[in-house]
């Protein structure tokens, strides 16, 4: 297919670091930690690919992930190139992870390689876990992990129940659980009680509800008794 001379191409590619330990402070983006190897990344490899790629205009590192360090990461090119810009991008990135021990001290594992074009699924680098969809926006073509009902990322983590995150969540000794698709649940039953609200706060017996429906009833018929004498 070719390509759009209108539209500037995006690579995403994926390496292995296999001599640097994972952290879940990489998971979020706002941490110390996570800035700092990303801008040791950039300058490690924005150099290497400006001398090496004719039309290289920027690098992005997408997220890193678990194992020992993955890093997900697309460049985009300024202007429209060859169609086999890929396989071009595959042997530059492969011939850096062999330099990078001697020279930079990154044991990067070159057959963890992997590099696509932009027709490839952006959800694919994003490594949403089990608890999350990946989803892509129609207009900019951004990937994200949306958490599922019940689950939450809190500091960029991977998404986490409410139950876990929120200890109190259920009050009067509710058991929170997750109901696919509904949501966090955690109101206890008994044979003739329960309680109900978002938050198990109120309690409800069956002699409490007959009560209010005989008081009603009774309120009614003393209503309906003092019309028909007046």
């Amino acid at each position: 297919m070719p390509i759009n001379p209108r539209r500037a191409l995006i690579v995403f590619f994926s390496l292995r670091v296999t001599n640097m330990v994972f952290s879940e402070d990489l998971f979020n983006k706002s941490s110390p930690e996570y800035k700092a190897l990303e801008q040791r990344f950039l300058e490690l490899l924005v150099p290497y690919l400006q001398s090496n790629l004719s039309h290289f205009e920027n690098l992005e590192i997408l997220n890193f992930r678990n194992g020992s360090i993955v890093v997900n990461s697309r460049m985009k090119f300024g202007k429209p190139v060859a169609r086999g810009v890929t396989t071009t991008v595959y042997l530059i990135l492969e011939d850096f992870c062999n330099t990078a021990y001697q020279t930079m001290n990154l044991a990067i594992d070159k057959y963890s390689l992997d590099v696509e074009s932009d027709q490839a699924d952006p959800c694919k680098f994003q490594a949403c876990n089990e608890y999350a969809e990946c989803k892509v926006n129609k207009w900019s073509g951004e990937a994200e992990c949306v958490c599922n009902a019940g689950y939450f990322s809190v500091d960029g983590l991977p998404c986490q129940s409410i139950c876990e995150l929120q200890t109190d969540f259920c009050l009067n000794d509710g058991k929170c659980d997750i109901i696919p698709g509904q949501g966090a649940i955690c109101c206890r039953v008994g044979e003739n009680w329960w309680y109900r609200g978002e938050h198990c706060e109120e309690y409800v017996s069956e002699p409490l509800v007959v009560g209010i429906a005989i008081a009603s009833v009774a309120g009614f018929l003393f209503v309906a008794s003092g019309v028909l004498f007046f």
